[in-house]
């Protein structure tokens, strides 16, 4: 039987012990054979031909009550994990409102956790980033929510950046969830067989990276996680700070108000390798394999430092998608411009202490507004990303989803 990731809680499971909620009765149900067949049929080969809308098969409720059974259909799928917020308990009741989507059943799972470190703009990062990623044409990727939640959350900080200018606050514990999407590489489609992946974005609340509490829903992301992409804000580095060469102004509200909130690049690096190795289980001896993007957000307060010539890559536009191909070159020569830089600045021991505990981990330059803010708390008028993409597409090669 084929093998099931819950999206939300991320446990692997045969799909045959997938439980059917009803909502007339309140009950769970397993799918029959005879229905599993059908709703194959239905949703996944039928559903792939143009013609044919994808079908839900219909799961009759099993449950009765003195004799009587329910006629109702168990239409809404719950995991099996009784702590999962899509889950049923022991006695198959509901504990939550979620419910799987039915593309994250037909389609593997490719997820991706985020971890940030203070106030690094991670949010504004994801939510740029997924709005660039569905619009540019020479990636020919398709990319859709998978759920309710996930669109309004896309849509509430679209809104809140593209429309109203305003920055959106630090998540909190209490905020995270994971983002579910489908995402369809058009290049590889045959026939009416087009790739398709559920892709799980987790965006933890990183500012608790340096605790790591292993019932959490922080640590079975990270552990399960494919590729991990860390958020760090330039300008709360000492070097960078020491350098003159960021504007007082600019910083202040760059910074919306931290000015003191200055750290060390050593302990940072060993602080998010502690909390991802805690996460996957792996010894303080071991060296981790998971790859790792290291995009350092606001990267255009920055791009003035002398270290980087008139005609530095990082400061130009993106060319990583040209014609439709993947410049895996580019990815290259923006790290090695970035390493450069942090030697000059004298933070080669970030560099070091990466090396220290990544085995596979690449430097992105980024900006999700292409310009600082004219006041804190506020984006730009206009936002113009520079290099938004890069970090992803070079995780998405590494996974073997893109050429």
């Amino acid at each position: 039987m084929a093998k099931f990731t819950c999206p939300f809680c991320l446990q692997e499971y045969d799909k045959k012990l997938i439980k059917y909620y009803c909502p007339t009765c309140g009950n769970t149900s397993e799918a029959s054979f005879f229905e599993s067949i059908l709703e194959f049929i239905f949703g996944t080969i039928l559903g792939s031909i143009p013609i044919f809308e994808p079908i839900n098969a219909k799961i009759k409720c099993k449950h009765s009550e003195e004799g009587r059974k329910c006629f109702g259909f168990a239409t809404n799928r719950k995991c099996i994990n009784p702590n999962c917020i899509a889950g049923v308990d022991s006695e198959g009741h509901a504990v939550g409102s979620d419910e799987i989507p039915k593309t994250a059943i037909e389609t593997p799972n490719l997820p991706f956790s985020i971890v940030g470190v203070s106030n690094s703009g991670k949010t504004n990062f994801i939510t740029v980033m997924l709005h660039e990623l569905d619009r540019t044409p020479g990636l020919r990727l398709a990319l859709g929510p998978q759920n309710v939640a996930t669109k309004k959350h896309q849509n509430d900080f679209y809104k809140l950046i593209y429309e109203e200018h305003q920055a959106p606050n630090a998540t909190t514990p209490d905020e995270v969830f994971p983002q579910i999407w489908f995402i369809r590489n058009l290049k590889r489609k045959r026939g009416n067989n087009v790739p398709t992946y559920t892709f799980t974005i987790f965006d933890g609340a990183g500012e608790s990276q340096e605790e790591m509490d292993t019932s959490s829903r922080e640590h079975n992301y990270i552990k399960a996680s494919k590729a991990i992409i860390i958020t760090l804000d330039p300008l709360i580095l000492e070097g960078v700070r020491n350098s003159g060469i960021v504007d007082p102004d600019v910083m202040e509200k760059s910074l919306a108000g931290k000015r003191n909130e200055y750290k060390n690049a050593n302990e940072i690096v060993h602080d998010v390798a502690s909390y991802i190795r805690t996460a996957k289980g792996v010894r303080d001896n071991k060296i981790l394999s998971v790859p790792i993007a290291v995009v350092l957000t606001k990267f255009d307060t920055i791009l003035l430092h002398n270290s980087f010539s008139p005609d530095a890559l990082v400061k130009k536009p993106s060319l990583t998608v040209k014609n439709g191909v993947i410049n895996a070159s580019e990815f290259k020569q923006v790290d090695d411009e970035i390493r450069n830089w942090l030697y000059d600045i004298g933070e080669g021991s970030f560099i070091e202490a990466l090396s220290a505990n990544f085995k596979d981990f690449c430097f992105f330059g980024v900006s999700s507004y292409g310009a600082p803010p004219s006041e804190a708390g506020f984006t730009s008028d206009k936002i113009k990303p520079h290099r938004i993409l890069d970090p992803i597409l070079w995780l998405f090669k590494k996974s073997g989803f893109i050429d």
